[in-house]
């Protein structure tokens, strides 16, 4: 039996090579002939590069930054060589996301992408000029403008007072001016990978998804949403675009519209990207069993997350795929059509806090396959 394991990260617990050593752990155990290939997965959020890197030559570049808080760190972006020139993957997570605050310092009116920025200045000094920025998990709701700071656009509040580089510049910012702006920018090609296709603004749009999980009340998200419409009419009356009408501009509190629009770049999904770069097609074809899964198979997972990518290829060949997740949506055994079964990894009542633990996620992953592989076989 020749099995592919092509997992995204279980969020929290375990990166996608560790989910994918616990599963063929299991399946060793069954058959210990078994030919089993672990392909890491990732979406565009966060563990896309670590993914990348487990299957291809790149390399890592460290640089000074920002965090959301403005507060000076370390983080690395990866560069690889596809297509004959080298390709510069940064991950807005590493100096944007939630995962760098505490709980109690987790509010997008105080965050902003200014990091980001700082990371893609950095690639472009460098001399790269094809730029792929993974978008998930921001801690930040600034619709980029953090990141277009960073890039040397200057921000002006209503009185036309220039605006610093502190907090979230989205609530007073009511005009641009990219005079400034590194002359590289206009040679480089930016890719947005997206794990989500929501709207810029809107009960579907970045503010309302999404705010609340990074600090905001329900107050606040109002507030953001309200913001967020303006900067969409600034962007629109700037640079002759609607990110309201381009999916995933709402992506990490915005900056697949600030991407979009300002950055003149593109919007993709960040799984389509990774199972290109990983030869995955390929993989699948070699393959009697896939065996894929994340942390959550929720609805979001229809948007364009590993899960679905992955079972609509191995669908394409004819391929047998599982999935395995740390909680299951139960809707969306409705609306699959491109996995075979998916099964929950939980075994007993926990806590999320005992759920989360790596060394109980990685024996839940391993109980599970292993049952699911006697069952097969």
């Amino acid at each position: 039996m020749n099995v592919l394991i092509a997992c995204d990260t279980f969020k929290g617990s375990l990166s996608s090579y560790e989910v994918g050593k616990a599963a063929e752990t299991a399946i060793k155990k069954v058959i210990p002939e078994a030919k089993t290939v672990i392909s890491p997965m990732a979406d565009g959020g966060e563990g896309t590069i670590e993914a990348l890197l487990q299957s291809t030559n790149g390399h890592e570049v460290e640089v000074d930054v920002h965090d959301p808080l403005m507060r000076p760190i370390k983080v690395k972006y990866a560069v690889i060589h596809q297509d004959d020139r080298d390709v510069a993957y940064i991950e807005c997570a590493r100096s944007s996301g939630l995962s760098l605050l505490p709980k109690q310092l987790q509010n997008p009116f105080n965050t902003n992408t200014y990091g980001l920025g700082e990371q893609i200045k950095d690639a472009i000094k460098r001399g790269y000029r094809d730029i792929v920025v993974s978008l998930g998990g921001s801690a930040t709701n600034d619709g980029g403008l953090g990141m277009m700071q960073a890039l040397g656009w200057h921000l002006y509040d209503v009185s036309g007072t220039l605006m610093g580089m502190r907090g979230n510049p989205i609530m007073q910012a009511v005009r641009l001016s990219d005079e400034d702006v590194i002359p590289e920018l206009k040679d480089c090609l930016i890719t947005a990978a997206s794990d989500v296709t929501c709207p810029f603004y809107g009960e579907r749009g970045a503010a309302y998804v999404f705010a609340k999980q990074k600090g905001a009340s329900d107050v606040e998200i109002g507030e953001l949403d309200l913001a967020m419409r303006k900067l969409a009419n600034l962007f629109e009356k700037t640079y002759g675009k609607d990110v309201q009408n381009i999916p995933g501009s709402g992506a990490a509190g915005g900056l697949g519209g600030a991407i979009s629009a300002p950055l003149n770049g593109t919007i993709k999904f960040g799984v389509d990207q990774v199972i290109e770069l990983t030869s995955l097609e390929s993989k699948i074809k070699e393959a009697d069993l896939i065996i894929t899964g994340e942390g959550s198979i929720d609805y979001q997972s229809l948007m364009g997350k590993v899960p679905l990518g992955v079972g609509k290829i191995a669908k394409k060949h004819n391929k047998k795929v599982i999935a395995i997740a740390g909680r299951i949506d139960s809707e969306l055994t409705l609306h699959n059509h491109f996995l075979d079964g998916i099964f929950s990894i939980q075994t007993e009542c926990r806590t999320i806090e005992e759920a989360l633990d790596p060394a109980i996620t990685k024996q839940q992953v391993e109980t599970t396959v292993e049952q699911l592989i006697r069952l097969l076989r």
